[in-house]
């Protein structure tokens, strides 16, 4: 007879006193996703990311084959490696971020709204007057006197789950009945006059970050924004990686699919809590993303992407209800994923497209989305064409040694001057790490130092040169060489915080990424063409144009030619989310685009491998 696992408790210090259960056979990071926490673990749990570190308090843990585990440096483990042989206690090194989105000055373009109420007063049919029900709404929605109807077309309600809210409305014979349309097809049926309240959240749901935005339908404008970390990298830093969990993770589809609904009702319940709104009061959810997670928010298989000739299972998606994803809004409400590119180009660069009004615009334009996956776009007005690169999470912080996410701590700006290295932390906190575009402005300093020769190595003779203050930042660590930009002394953990060779050659990696991706598309374009260029995402907000352009990322731009737009792929989502022409917009967008696979041009692998290198000075 097999003797069953003992269960134990694992307690979160410091977390509310939050309690999960845990086993022998499996890792604290398993335990803690499990729970429903968020642990980011960029590898996957693999324990090469070193990102899931926890202190353990109390009890008793140990490797996979039972054998005592000694802490790091830090007196940390990490949560993937270690598997607990007792009631054990824990404190998390990286806590789940919730935050106050920037506010978006997006309002309605008066044209024709996606989503409305209309108020009807209906004529209950009668013995000598005998209609249908059905033909009672009909006849209301035509009726001049309907608040916000008047159709000429009036909307036939011909679905059995509309005939049965219908059934039920009817019911007390009430004096007023609101019917919702969306693009002038009805969604829901109340009693009584609702029309004051008409809600809808607009989701960018991205790798690494997921924005809600809390859109009021009536007024036409943004009043919440509240964003998350992605819960899904606690199963990989990237979307390859999260590919790969659905297969190689027994439930893995199922887990990722109910990790990213869990944080997308999360989002939605702060900021129904900070508008004081009901969650019954949204009836509409727009959702731009990229390819993967669309199809990991459905539950659907994402596989096809990564086998050739890698295509998506779908473009288009007719609008579910909120049980079919299990959002937690009106159960009357729609939830439209905006349509997908192609492959690896999803439909929050369809969303950014509309946005900066890419597809309609005459000048031309490059749009370049910066964030854990790399989509551009370039444009002339007429012609429209895309690519993919595979960016990874550096932006992010990922892989990088010391990386972080942008919050208190991170290490945001970088000026090396003669004597010294300036940094500038967010919120003015104790240096914790260094987050993307603080890596972008340290390493472009570096190259401008001359400490980074073209090809990114560590120039050893020409640090050597520099005043001792730099020059004795440069240390060899086990083999690696790093650039100390903070000693332990003054950061939060005691320990340097610096850019290793590694992480330099992670950065490249990127920038070559995108700057071959450019040159591939704007050869689809006359030579002679003066482009503007949008730099769009969070990354792409708050990345240095300067450093950007001395390490090689937009190649042959002038800085005045360059401009960040924020995140265009949220604004997008609400603009669609608020209007029928922009929401048709972009279903247009998505079939006109078109799509370059990098890897199949020819000459890629060799320009990759150019690019690699930083401009000279």
């Amino acid at each position: 007879m097999i003797k069953p696992s003992p269960t134990y408790h694992l307690l979160i210090e410091g977390d509310d006193g939050r309690c999960l259960a845990c086993s022998p056979e499996d890792t604290i990071l398993r335990s803690l996703i499990n729970g429903g926490l968020f642990v980011e673990a960029n590898c996957g749990g693999r324990g090469t990311c070193g990102k899931c570190k926890v202190q353990v308090i109390a009890g008793q843990v140990t490797n996979k084959e039972g054998l005592p585990i000694k802490p790091n440096q830090d007196n940390t483990y990490l949560a993937c490696q270690i598997y607990p042989q007792s009631d054990i206690t824990i404190r998390l090194k990286t806590a789940e971020a919730s935050q106050k989105g920037q506010a978006l000055d997006i309002v309605s373009d008066g044209g024709a709204p996606l989503i409305k109420k209309v108020v009807l007063a209906p004529v209950y049919p009668t013995v000598d007057n005998h209609y249908s029900l059905q033909d009672m709404i009909g006849q209301a929605l035509a009726a001049p006197g309907a608040v916000g109807g008047g159709s000429s077309s009036p909307v036939l309600i011909d679905d059995s789950a509309m005939l049965r809210r219908l059934a039920a409305v009817v019911e007390t014979k009430p004096e007023l009945i609101t019917v919702t349309l969306l693009d002038n097809k009805a969604m829901a049926i109340e009693a009584h006059d609702t029309s004051s309240v008409l809600y809808g959240v607009a989701f960018d749901i991205g790798t690494t970050t997921v924005v809600g935005m809390l859109v009021d339908l009536n007024v036409g404008k943004v009043v919440e924004v509240r964003s998350r970390n992605n819960p899904q990298a606690s199963l990989g830093a990237d979307v390859i990686s999260r590919i790969q969990a659905t297969h190689e993770l027994e439930g893995g589809l199922e887990r990722l699919s109910q990790l990213i609904r869990y944080c997308l009702n999360q989002i939605i319940a702060e900021l129904c809590t900070a508008a004081g709104i009901d969650p019954n009061q949204v009836y509409a959810v727009t959702i731009a993303g990229n390819a993967t997670m669309a199809h990991l928010v459905l539950e659907i298989s994402p596989s096809t992407l990564v086998r050739k000739p890698y295509a998506a299972l779908f473009k288009y998606m007719s609008p579910l209800n909120p049980q079919d994803i299990e959002l937690e809004i009106n159960p009357q409400g729609k939830i439209m994923v905006l349509p997908n590119i192609a492959s690896f180009v999803g439909s929050d660069t369809t969303a950014a497209i509309l946005a900066v009004d890419q597809d309609i615009s005459e000048t031309p334009m490059l749009m370049v989305d910066l964030g854990t996956n790399g989509e551009m776009v370039i444009g002339d007005g007429n012609k429209l064409y895309a690519c993919s690169t595979a960016a990874g999470p550096a932006f992010e912080g990922a892989h990088i040694r010391d990386g972080m996410r942008a919050a208190d701590g991170a290490i945001a700006d970088v000026v090396i001057t003669e004597q010294a290295v300036l940094v500038q932390t967010i919120g003015s906190a104790k240096p914790t790490g260094i987050c993307g575009s603080g890596i972008v402005k340290a390493v472009a300093e570096l190259v401008k130092a001359g400490i980074l020769d073209p090809s990114g190595r560590f120039n050893k003779s020409a640090a050597a040169k520099l005043p001792v203050s730099l020059c004795q930042r440069l240390k060899n660590n086990d083999g690696q060489w790093e650039f100390v930009l903070v000693e332990g002394k003054q950061t939060a953990s005691g320990t340097d915080i610096s850019i290793t060779q590694a992480d330099v050659r992670q950065i490249q990696l990127v920038k070559s990424s995108i700057c071959t991706g450019i040159h591939f598309l704007m050869e689809k374009l006359p030579p002679e063409t003066v482009f503007k260029v949008c730099l769009a995402g969070a990354f792409g907000n708050y990345v240095d144009i300067d450093s950007a352009l001395r390490i090689g990322m937009l190649p042959g731009f002038k800085k005045e030619c360059v401009c960040s737009v924020g995140n265009a792929a949220g604004t997008g989502a609400v603009q669609a989310l608020l209007s029928a022409d922009k929401m048709q917009r972009c279903v247009t967008i998505a079939s006109k685009v078109g799509y370059l696979e990098l890897a199949a041009q020819p000459g890629f692998q060799n320009r990759f491998l150019k690019n690699l290198s930083f401009p000279k000075a």
